[in-house]
């Protein structure tokens, strides 16, 4: 045991990494997922995807088996989704929103000063009905960077991570 440990602190043997789970296949790129409990939170996109070319599409459900994807079929993200960056005092955070009717899905991802959320939100007509928080890391690229570089509108609605 002393020599695995001995080992593995000189990087001689992989250690085990848990990625986050993801709805996203291999040809996709996983812009945000983490696990919500029993169920898989994603945003995927295609690799190609630019301001002017590719699709991105949120999935919600059991890992592998998403209930709910939108929009049906993915589409380009001007179209598909609104998102934002946020500041607070010591971080700063960015959100993305996906709607359907009176529905709105927001992945967030956020942190300030002694605080660390990410998850997401499901509000009917504004009024908030569900808060999924994220269990262990998340993977996301969230951010100005992925918005501009993705041609997401922005979101001129206001959101606060709860």
């Amino acid at each position: 045991m002393k020599r695995i440990v001995a080992l593995l602190a000189l990087g001689l043997v992989p250690a085990v990494s848990h990625a986050a789970p993801s709805h996203c296949t291999a040809e996709e790129k996983t812009v945000f997922s983490c696990s919500v409990g029993e169920k898989t939170v994603s945003v995927c996109a295609s690799k190609e995807l630019s301001p002017t070319a590719g699709s991105i599409q949120y999935r919600f459900g059991p890992e592998g088996h998403p209930e709910i994807r939108l929009p049906e079929p993915a589409a380009h993200p001007a179209a598909a989704a609104k998102g934002a960056t946020l500041m607070y005092s010591g971080g700063g955070g960015a959100f993305l929103r996906f709607s359907k009717g009176q529905y709105d899905y927001v992945v967030y991802t956020g942190s300030g000063r002694g605080w660390k959320k990410d998850g997401v939100v499901v509000d009917k007509g504004g009024k908030l009905i569900a808060n999924f928080r994220c269990k262990g890391v998340p993977v996301s690229e969230l951010g100005p960077e992925f918005f501009q570089g993705s041609g997401v509108s922005e979101d001129e609605r206001a959101f606060e991570i709860p």
